[in-house]
């Protein structure tokens, strides 16, 4: 039983990390400090979904 204690505490700690990533990207993009398009691509190049 603790070790599905012990996994859910690292998961929560992994979404609430993952979280903050997004907020703090969402604030560079929104105060113009991180340029959409550079957001764009970046995201197309971690995309592993085989595109049509």
């Amino acid at each position: 039983m603790e070790i599905l204690k012990d996994l859910g505490m690292a998961g929560f700690i992994f979404f609430l990390v993952k979280g903050l990533l997004w907020l703090l990207l969402f604030a560079l993009v929104y105060f113009g400090w991180i340029d959409k398009e550079k957001v764009r691509s970046l995201k197309a190049k971690l995309s592993f979904r085989k595109r049509k």
